[in-house]
């Protein structure tokens, strides 16, 4: 995943206040077509749903982390937060 977060409008602006580009509508068309590189409403959706879930025991059929001193059952809720926020709202856990 890029971490490269733009504004599609914004770049639009730009776009159209550059005399050297010409906004065709096929220009504007293309960026529009670009996917997004997070989802915020997915993202806060899938955490919301995870929040109130068996977490990540629930989707491996037990602890991920059982056997490791290192990780709680705290650490493993914020190591699936993680994931959902890394997947950028795009990716289910």
């Amino acid at each position: 995943m890029s971490n490269d977060l733009i504004s599609r409008s914004a770049l639009m602006r730009a776009l159209r206040g550059n005399v050297l580009v010409d906004v065709t509508p096929n220009l504007e068309q293309a960026i529009e077509a670009q996917p997004t590189a997070f989802d915020l409403d997915k993202g806060l959706e899938d955490l919301e749903e995870y929040a109130y879930s068996d977490g990540l025991c629930f989707r491996n059929r037990g602890c991920p982390y059982e056997g490791n001193e290192k990780i709680d059952c705290g650490n493993c809720a914020a190591i699936g937060a993680l994931e959902i926020v890394k997947g950028g709202g795009r990716d289910r856990v």
